[in-house]
């Protein structure tokens, strides 16, 4: 069977328990193999959209404090009328208010609130940091810088101080939330490090939970700003793609990741030239973000109409 083939069927799999339940399983099995995509997507229109944006820009951070307003003002403000999310479904946490308790606070609130109706998408724009040392099997090494007045002394201080949390905790606080459908959009430096392999194979999971990831940055990359450094480039194409783009999440995400490697070439040229020779390069600043989506969850995630009187760059 084609990896494709075995992805429709995995999807008709999940829907038909979700509609019909064990027992009407076998005798709708059929037609749902032939029409698996379909079923899916009509399915997953009737969601309620619920958008949770974290911003964080500690003011021990090289950047200021207006790139995380910004970045999560401008993406919130695109994202939120494209998937009809209204005030009661929007979560936001900024800056003194994106420390790791009130993220835990958040969880623990859409925990007891989203359910199997209920899809959820994060926008998370923070710094990421390394654990010194040794990891065990259940960590990957990364850390999710979260509010604090004063950078901790040790990446380990920070996390066993509650301060700061590591990408394998952060995932298993975003598999307490049982919403239907989890889209995680990662803002930061190298953010490949919080991926499917670590969303999916948790030790706490949604087996069956269809999840997709976004990270504004591949692999060993650098996450940057725009030319003016006013806010983060990522945010900048992807609130610009939501403003001009029609049809899916998906069609959305291809447009804001076309436009960021497009404009990261001449801003990475610019650092490489005022960095000198005798600057050690720590991370690419070609800047390709990446598209992580097993279950088509972006393609079938459809958005409203691009407003007429919509807000203007």
């Amino acid at each position: 069977m084609s990896g494709n083939a075995k992805m429709d069927t995995a999807r008709c799999s999940r829907t038909l328990r979700r509609l019909f339940g064990a027992l009407a399983l076998a005798s709708v099995l059929l037609p749902c193999l032939a029409y698996g995509p379909d079923v899916r997507a009509q399915e997953t229109i009737g969601l309620n959209n619920h958008v949770l944006g974290i911003g964080n820009c500690p003011p021990w951070n090289a950047q200021a404090l207006e790139v995380c307003y910004n970045s999560l003002e401008r993406v919130v403000e695109a994202l939120s009328p494209r998937l009809d999310a209204g005030p009661d479904n929007l979560h936001l946490l900024i800056n003194e208010g994106a420390s790791a308790s009130a993220l835990k606070l958040k969880a623990t609130e859409l925990a007891n609130r989203l359910g199997a109706q209920d899809r959820l998408i994060i926008y998370a724009n923070l710094p990421l940091g390394q654990l010194e040392g040794d990891q065990t099997e259940e960590e990957n090494g990364f850390v999710l810088e979260f509010w604090a007045e004063e950078k901790p002394e040790t990446a380990a201080s920070a996390i066993s101080d509650g301060i700061w949390i590591t990408a394998p905790a952060f995932a298993a606080i975003l598999h307490t939330i049982p919403a239907a459908e989890v889209i995680l959009i990662l803002d930061t430096n190298d953010s490949y490090a919080v991926n499917m392999h670590l969303l999916d194979r948790h030790s706490v999971d949604h087996e069956d939970r269809p999840e997709a990831l976004v990270s504004s940055a591949g692999d060993g990359q650098s996450a940057n700003y725009s030319a003016d450094r006013t806010i983060s480039l990522f945010a900048k194409h992807l609130a610009l793609a939501l403003r001009e783009t029609e049809g899916s999440l998906h069609d959305v995400m291809s447009v804001a990741v076309s436009g960021t490697r497009q404009s990261a070439i001449p801003i990475c040229a610019t650092l490489k030239e005022h960095q000198g020779e005798t600057v050690e390069q720590v991370a690419d600043c070609l800047q390709v973000p990446q598209i992580h989506d097993p279950d088509a969850l972006l393609a079938e995630t459809l958005l409203l109409p691009i407003p007429e009187n919509g807000p203007k760059e």
